[in-house]
């Protein structure tokens, strides 16, 4: 009797350790990269998420065990060392068979210029020079509805950006969708057992995007030309994508206080464009921006480009952009 409870165990244990060693090991670092990422490795495995709750990269630090993981693991997929500067270190002490991707070095992903903290052109909709990595792709529609076959990768290709780029680059679903491509094609190298898989997801999570573009191009299209402050420059993408007119921002840095000489020039810049909200960010206190509308006719509104209150999986980044279209209608539209 012992003997067969011990070969039935043996039947029940072995198929179980033979899954969890094809399980892939994957860390990412927020919560939107985090979420495409893990649409595309399905239930092939679940992506390490670096940094968590309502937890922001401005000055976040990793801890040890966050370290170990990354150590372990088949790939790391960040945005850009210049953006995830607490990564610096522990990407340089990686071993070499840890794939380092960085998504702002992705083919077709497009980069904007960073702007200055304070009041900015609100005629300017080009959010000054763009540049994107590309292979002189001919037909733009066929790579969006393209899975990863084709995508041509980057060895361990690490960070390139600038304090130049704005990296914020995930808030345009267009850059998305590249992000999209890049990850099932980095993970069918590293993984090729489930490329088919990763291949399949990616063509679901593209044909999603695209709806949502769609879906956020009718949202927003009321909204243009409405004046608005944010809190940091944290959504050239989203403008640029979808015409809208932030004027403004109170800081460069979201922890960093603006001096007195900004906050005048933001308010003056709220009277001559008749401004109608100022949105805070959930990470961040609200005194600066209480002290930007004091007694000007503006509303508060919120926006979060990191989903920090919200639940960490696939349907995020999803939930996240129509997140933000809410909080922009509703704050900008008129309440009557």
């Amino acid at each position: 009797m012992t003997r067969f409870f011990f070969r039935l165990l043996i039947l029940f244990l072995f198929p179980a350790t033979a899954l969890a060693a094809e399980k892939v090991a994957v860390v990412t670092t927020i919560k939107p990269l985090h979420s495409l990422v893990q649409g595309v490795m399905g239930e092939t495995g679940e992506a390490k998420l670096l940094i968590t709750g309502i937890s922001s990269p401005h000055g976040f630090s990793l801890k040890p065990s966050q370290v170990r993981d990354m150590q372990g693991a088949g790939a790391i997929f960040y945005i850009d060392e210049a953006f995830e500067s607490f990564l610096k270190n522990a990407l340089e002490s990686l071993p070499e068979d840890v794939r380092k991707v960085s998504l702002s070095h992705a083919e077709g992903v497009k980069l904007l210029e960073q702007r200055e903290g304070g009041a900015w052109d609100e005629h300017d909709h080009d959010h000054g020079h763009s540049h994107a990595h590309s292979d002189d792709h001919d037909d733009h529609d066929d790579h969006k509805k393209e899975g990863h076959e084709d995508h041509k990768g980057h060895e361990n290709h690490e960070g390139h950006g600038t304090e130049a780029d704005n990296l914020h680059l995930w808030l345009d679903p267009e850059n998305a969708i590249y992000i999209t491509r890049a990850v099932a094609y980095e993970l069918g190298r590293l993984y090729p057992e489930n490329r088919t898989v990763y291949k399949e997801n990616a063509l679901k999570q593209i044909a999603r995007l695209n709806d949502l573009d769609t879906t956020l191009r009718t949202r927003l299209a009321p909204l243009k030309g409405k004046a608005y402050i944010v809190l940091h420059d944290a959504y050239p993408y989203l403008e640029a994508r979808y015409d809208l007119m932030a004027v403004g921002s109170l800081t460069l840095e979201p922890d960093t206080p603006a001096s007195a000489k900004r906050l005048k020039e933001i308010r003056e810049k709220i009277q001559k464009t008749n401004a109608v909200c100022i949105f805070r960010e959930p990470q961040f206190d609200d005194r600066l921006l209480q002290t930007a509308a004091e007694g000007l006719p503006v509303r508060l509104g919120t926006l979060d480009p990191l989903g920090a209150e919200l639940e960490p999986g696939t349907e995020l980044y999803f939930t996240m952009m129509n997140t933000l279209a809410d909080g922009l209608a509703d704050c900008l539209q008129d309440p009557s």
